[in-house]
């Protein structure tokens, strides 16, 4: 079992939203808590749901975090791009494109990267504000991995937002 990639920076990623915005991870997304939902296959849709309706639902409102949603695909499906992101935005309600951002290259890279061995899995990162990720869970969300995790988002925005009442 490789080690979780804890404490690192997230790695250089570039791809573009269904609204047509290229984006440099971790670069574009510093100074927020960022939520990276990766996804390698289409089947683990579900999976990335799971995390996401909770995450949307519970942060919606705060603007010191945000998330986006990066299916990972392999660079020879780089010339379907039109079609499979086509594909996408019909199926994605239009306010959320700028939050799904696609990637066309070497997912094995990243795999090694990120210590991603179970390629038919989904996989959540957590991103303080330096782009350094601070958590990280695979598989659907459960209430005991969502509590973990918004324990930890809740840390991260403390200093964003001083002391709670």
């Amino acid at each position: 079992m490789t080690a979780k990639p804890i404490g690192m920076p997230f790695p250089e990623l570039r791809a573009e939203t269904l609204s047509g915005i290229d984006m440099k991870y971790p670069d574009d997304v510093k100074g927020k808590i960022t939520l990276i939902l990766m996804a390698f296959k289409r089947e683990t849709q579900r999976t990335i749901d799971s995390w996401l309706e909770p995450i949307s639902k519970t942060f919606e409102n705060d603007t010191t975090v945000q998330f986006f949603e990066i299916p990972m695909l392999a660079g020879a499906w780089r010339i379907m791009s039109p079609i499979i992101d086509g594909g996408m935005r019909s199926g994605i309600p239009k306010q959320k494109h700028g939050n799904v951002t696609t990637f066309y290259g070497d997912v094995n890279k990243y795999c090694k990267l990120l210590a991603i061995e179970d390629k038919s899995d989904g996989y959540v990162f957590l991103l303080d504000q330096n782009g350094v990720i601070q958590w990280r869970s695979n598989g659907f969300a459960t209430a005991e991995k969502l509590q973990e995790l918004f324990r930890q988002i809740e840390s991260l925005i403390s200093p964003f937002k001083g002391s709670k009442s």
